[in-house]
């Protein structure tokens, strides 16, 4: 009788959009399925993106037989260089375009690695012991997106990954002949792909995206400047494909849209003649109307070209009356206000401006709507159903699509990061076990958990400012020597506020001398930390703040060792 079950859990893609990171164990292996970056909202002040704790996969690297990337997008390739660098990954098994991407990120910085690489084609199949592994060809918004299988005697997980289903796509179709066969072999558990759960019917097709755009770029007058995600490969290349039926120049502005246009043109995913690419620095060489540009900024970046272009700012572009700016993308949540005044600023250098949705459909997402859903539960036939890669409120309305399409509801589970589950006999077991999965913050190129203590002093002093507190102590005496000094940034204004600095003036007068008075055993540090706590109970009582309070303490029997020692030398 089998005992030993298949484990797994997730470190990050449960319940949120990023950082997907899933783990299987079985026979004392390892196998990951992608290794995402969440990237971080406003709010985190000089975070770069947010990655798993991967502490677990680096106590267990010895086990770890592979990491398997379902497609090459950030939020589920941009932590493997953060991975890497700290645990031993003998193999990548992914798509062509996934390996580009990472080889690129490596090469940038100069990571050295002695990893195997395995491209991901829809025939594979690999063999870990008495685990097998299979790939489905998906549908997404950059081409070689794959989902991918694990079976073993206890049952089977097919991880969807981020995919949508187009009847008339500008690429492939998905692979139906495959969901079908994955259905018809007992299928235990789905994991899939939760961002869209939340909109009802089916996602626009490419086709009639690519069908208005073409529309504008034929009735303008002037240059064009298409923003969209950089990492919508697909689309890019088809714009790149019209450039070239109307005797464009293509330019284009942005890291991210520059390498990706790198990438797919290696790859041949962009098949165009050389030419049509222009330099940056030729683009005052050909008039306007000869010119396609596209830039990154879609989201209303400050960085972005777009956003330099409105500023009049940019390098190479001005901004004139009747270009034409069609925005190819949709604004994500917390970035609308940004849009809008990018657009306004936009607006007022005379540009024509066209909007996803307000002008038409100009944009259509590469994740599925619920039709495409239900398809999905249709063809596979799952026993238990893991919402992944969404927000709790989207993985409970993909749950309801999921009891819809014949999964039970009892089966619908929707797990935390870190929660272990067992398969075993094709039943799963939520066990007691629980992984430490908390987000490590990316700030700069450094990735360490002890930049959450970092991030959360950025947020206190964005929210609530901080007053500086410097006072000179004279130990011999036991007395405060002079005036205490106050400043204070973000708090409160001062010269409205007199009354306050007078009583927080008083309360640290009071507490020092009545410590360095009557006390023995004090310290510098006991000392600031009583200081700390009494001026953060007054600022709450009276301001309901809670600023960063930072202490100087001198003492002025060090001042005059100093002066003597210098007298001295001299």
């Amino acid at each position: 009788m089998n005992t030993k079950g298949t484990r797994f859990f997730g470190l990050g893609g449960f319940q949120e959009i990023g950082k997907s990171t899933a783990v299987i164990e079985h026979d004392d292996q390892i196998f990951i399925v992608d290794a995402g970056i969440q990237f971080a909202n406003g709010s985190l002040t000089g975070v770069k993106g947010i990655i798993p704790d991967y502490q677990y996969l680096i106590d267990n690297e010895d086990k770890i037989q592979g990491l398997f990337l379902t497609h090459g997008h950030e939020d589920h390739m941009g932590g493997i260089a953060y991975l890497i660098q700290n645990c031993n990954i003998k193999k990548i098994i992914a798509p062509s375009v996934g390996i580009s991407y990472i080889k690129f990120k490596l090469d940038e910085r100069k990571i050295k690695t002695n990893i195997e690489w395995i491209e991901i084609d829809k025939n594979l199949e690999l063999t870990f012991g008495d685990m097998k592994v299979d790939f489905w060809s998906a549908q997404h918004s950059i081409p070689d997106a794959f989902g991918i299988r694990f079976s073993n005697r206890n049952g089977s997980m097919f991880f969807t990954g981020d995919f949508r289903i187009d009847y008339t796509p500008i690429g492939s179709y998905p692979d139906f002949t495959k969901l079908e066969k994955i259905g018809q072999e007992d299928l235990t558990v789905l994991f899939s792909d939760s961002t869209n759960a939340m909109r009802p019917y089916h996602s626009p097709s490419e086709k009639d995206i690519l069908k208005a755009i073409r529309e504008y770029m034929e009735q303008a007058p002037k240059k064009i400047i298409i923003t969209a995600f950089a990492s919508n490969m697909s689309r890019i290349s088809a714009i790149i494909k019209i450039a070239q039926e109307m005797n464009k120049k293509v330019v284009a502005f942005g890291r991210s849209m520059v390498n990706g246009i790198n990438i797919a043109r290696q790859l041949g995913y962009i098949d165009v003649d050389d030419s049509i690419f222009i330099d940056k620095k030729h683009v005052s060489k050909y008039d306007d109307n000869e010119l396609l540009i596209l830039t990154t900024g879609s989201q209303g970046e400050a960085l972005a070209g777009l956003a330099k272009m409105a500023e009049g700012k940019h390098p190479q572009i001005t901004i004139k009356h009747n270009d034409l700016i069609i925005f190819s993308s949709s604004p994500i949540p917390g970035n609308r206000i940004k849009i809008e005044l990018l657009i306004n600023d936009l607006y007022k250098l005379g540009a024509n401006i066209k909007e996803n949705r307000i002008d038409g459909y100009l944009h259509t997402s590469g994740h599925a709507y619920q039709e495409e859903h239900k398809k999905i539960f249709e063809l596979t036939k799952p026993t238990y159903f893991f919402p992944y890669h969404g927000e709790f409120r989207m993985s409970v309305v993909h749950g309801l699509t999921a009891e819809k399409a014949g999964v039970d509801p009892n089966n619908v589970i929707i797990a935390s990061h870190g929660e272990v589950y067992e398969m075993l006999d094709r039943k799963i077991f939520k066990t007691d076990e629980k992984i430490v999965s908390n987000p490590i913050y990316i700030d700069g190129e450094i990735a360490s958990a002890k930049n959450t203590k970092l991030i959360n002093e950025r947020e206190q002093l964005g929210e609530n400012g901080f007053v500086y507190i410097s006072l000179l102590i004279d130990k011999e005496k036991a007395d405060i020597v002079g005036r205490t000094k106050i400043i204070t940034r973000g708090t409160l204004y001062v010269k409205s506020s007199t009354d306050i600095i007078s009583d927080i003036r008083r309360i640290v007068h009071g507490l020092v001398l009545f410590t360095i008075k009557n006390s023995d055993d004090w310290t510098s540090s006991k000392l600031k930390k009583h200081i700390q706590e009494r001026v953060k109970s007054y600022f709450y009582k009276t301001k309901r703040r809670s600023p960063y309070v930072c202490i100087s303490i001198q003492y002025l029997d060090d001042l005059k060792f100093i002066a003597v020692s210098k007298e001295i030398n001299a």
